[in-house]
């Protein structure tokens, strides 16, 4: 996992290094390929973990997750991010925030195995199955 969240905070500290346009939806397409080059290994329980966090969104993908993470308040967060560069740079920071908190969660002993379990007992609460 380090040299996942190397690379992860080098992207994050010089964006505009890696991609020549510094938005939210092409960093997160950048996270995405590098989770599937890594047979979804990396993000393993990433959408869970982020739907316990928001108590909400069991039917959306984890970009649309971080963004309502990102702008809570917001009812359509995907529209504040591509209104401006500071909304844009604010998800890409919040991104990489939740990315690293949850690999501490996922380092934990059982951590990925926990998360599953409250995951599952979340969505039979909701009576979503």
């Amino acid at each position: 996992m380090n040299a996942h969240r190397e690379l992860f905070d080098s992207v994050r500290r010089r964006t505009g290094m890696y991609f020549p346009e510094q938005t939210y939806f092409v960093v997160a397409a950048f996270v995405l390929g590098y989770d599937m080059a890594h047979a979804g290994g990396v993000l393993a329980g990433f959408r869970e973990w982020l739907v316990l966090r928001l108590g909400m969104g069991s039917n959306l993908t984890w970009m649309m997750l971080v963004l309502h993470a990102a702008f809570p308040e917001e009812s359509n967060p995907h529209d504040v991010v591509i209104a401006s560069p500071t909304a844009q740079r604010q998800a890409i920071d919040i991104l990489f925030d939740l990315i690293d908190e949850f690999h501490e969660v996922r380092a934990e002993r059982d951590g990925l195995r926990k998360l599953f379990v409250s995951y599952d007992c979340w969505v039979r609460q909701q009576g979503i199955e």
